[in-house]
């Protein structure tokens, strides 16, 4: 996980901004499994962490829109994008470790 906010210039109209995924609540650590199980059936690891760094933001983006899309994080219980992204982006870091170290 991140532990610093930062933004990414990937060549889009806007900035990505990521935001540490803070766990303080059974509600956040309920919904941190609801993100790795939308990205697990939507996203081929295998091809994701092979990816070039603005392919890679383009496909964290578009996850986390559908994630907001189909759950209303924000609305919800208070998980903004940012935060999203960046445990997106955790769990893409962690299958690139997994597969580097086969």
């Amino acid at each position: 996980m991140i532990t610093e906010p930062f933004t990414v210039d990937y060549g889009a109209k806007r900035t990505l901004r990521f935001e540490p995924y803070v766990i303080d609540s059974y509600v956040r650590e309920d919904f941190l499994s609801v993100i790795y199980g939308h990205v697990e059936r939507n996203v081929v690891m295998s091809t994701a962490v092979k990816m070039e760094d603005a392919r890679l933001y383009r496909l964290i983006e578009k996850t986390a829109i559908s994630i907001c899309k189909a759950y209303s994080p924000t609305k919800n219980y208070g998980i903004t994008k940012a935060e999203i992204r960046a445990a997106i982006l955790a769990l893409i870091n962690h299958y690139k470790g997994e597969i580097t170290n086969e």
